[in-house]
């Protein structure tokens, strides 16, 4: 697919609206975590160095119920989030909780040149998720341009990610631009071989991954829950493990796809094992065929952290999506640790290209991350793309 950037595009004097994606943790009207902030700037930046008549933000925090101005809840509101951003950029950011109509349009047009404005969360108001058509031409009074810098957004047709477009000229913006390049580097055209790294603890969950990354990739090494169940429908006693035997003839369905597949299926070939799931118990390092009744799977061995280096050393691009264990209680998170140092390393020595995506597989990561290549922090639509779903932000942004 090739996507309208806003990277050549003439913003002189025009009135920009953008779609963002500032869904960020607050606490005690604090905001936790910056990532998401951070990320967009560099488009932000890029639009006021054409100096626009302004720049109106459009974004979402939560998911609160569609409702009248005098019942929106503070909770919900974007103002931590504007402070933030001001201190990011060096620039002044307005923020209105005027609800979108003439009030807002008349309140934008009186705002100095090259102003940042930032609108009141975008849930708010019943048209967003329904897509309504008055709602999206409400929102593209705001301006003369529409940018979407929300990737992780794009799986959803809402008001201000589909709606809009079809009232004004519409663009790709530099995050969602870095996001599609990375992505396409693993599934459209990726340097091979090519590994992918999936665990996460439902096979329910990731049937459609499976089956669309075996027709892409040279090998898939599965770990987790996932790997647990499709051992056990191999025959494989797991003692206590979480497994879903509900999927077992999913589980059965996807081995012989496997099979006959061009990519080459890794499981654990050992496993650290437990009693029980806590910080104080001493963990046993087992082979897969010598798990006791009693005991259950956390993390993976070093024979499978082995068996991957030697793999990832023999590829050019790996994508990694889910924690290889139970990361939140030590000791089990070491497999995923030792993995993305691994990674690190030879994507440092330039041997490597990474792709990691998933709030919980970068936290379990998280000591080697910002060494990789790319790290997504989409979510849902992270997770579509590589299923090779439709989404209909960026249909919205094809050329």
């Amino acid at each position: 697919m090739h996507y309208r950037s806003i990277k050549n595009v003439d913003l002189f004097e025009k009135k920009v609206v953008i779609r963002l994606d500032l869904n960020v943790p607050i606490k005690n009207v604090q905001v936790q975590d910056t990532t998401r902030i951070e990320r967009i700037i560099p488009t932000l930046q890029a639009i006021l160095s054409k100096k626009p008549r302004y720049i109106i933000i459009l974004s979402h925090l939560g998911r609160p119920a569609p409702q009248p101005k005098a019942m929106w809840n503070q909770s919900d509101s974007l103002a931590p989030i504007a402070s933030v951003l001001q201190k990011f950029l060096s620039h002044p950011v307005i923020f209105t909780s005027t609800e979108i109509g003439p009030n807002l349009y008349q309140e934008l047009n009186t705002t100095p040149a090259n102003s940042i404005v930032m609108a009141e969360n975008i849930r708010f108001y019943e048209g967003e998720e329904k897509n309504s058509q008055d709602f999206s031409k409400a929102l593209a009074q705001l301006g003369d341009i529409f940018v979407n810098d929300a990737f992780s957004c794009c799986h959803r047709a809402h008001a201000s990610v589909v709606g809009i477009t079809q009232y004004l000229p519409s663009y790709a913006g530099l995050s969602l631009d870095k996001e599609l390049h990375a992505l396409e580097q693993v599934l459209i055209s990726p340097e091979r071989p090519v590994i992918g790294i999936i665990a996460g603890s439902k096979v329910s969950t990731k049937i459609d991954l499976l089956m669309n990354l075996m027709e892409k990739l040279d090998y898939l090494f599965v770990g987790g829950g996932i790997a647990n169940t499709l051992l056990f429908a191999q025959g494989y006693n797991i003692g206590t493990s979480l497994i879903e035997k509900d999927c077992l003839d999913v589980a059965r369905l996807i081995l012989e796809k496997f099979k006959k597949s061009n990519c080459t299926l890794v499981l654990p070939i050992d496993a650290v094992v437990a009693k029980e799931l806590t910080s104080n118990v001493l963990p046993q390092i087992v082979d897969i065929n010598a798990i006791e009744n009693l005991q259950a799977i956390y993390d993976i061995g070093p024979k499978t952290l082995e068996k991957s280096r030697l793999l990832l050393n023999s590829c050019k691009t790996v994508l990694w999506n889910g924690p290889l264990g139970v990361y939140e209680v030590e000791p089990f998170g070491s497999g995923s640790t030792s993995l993305s140092e691994i990674i690190a390393t030879q994507t440092k020595e330039n041997k490597l290209i990474s792709i990691i995506g998933g709030g919980d597989t970068i936290a379990s990561a998280s000591k080697y991350v910002n060494d990789f290549t790319y790290a997504s922090t989409a979510g849902g639509a992270f997770l579509e793309w590589l299923e090779g779903k439709f989404l209909p932000g960026l249909k919205a942004l094809e050329k």
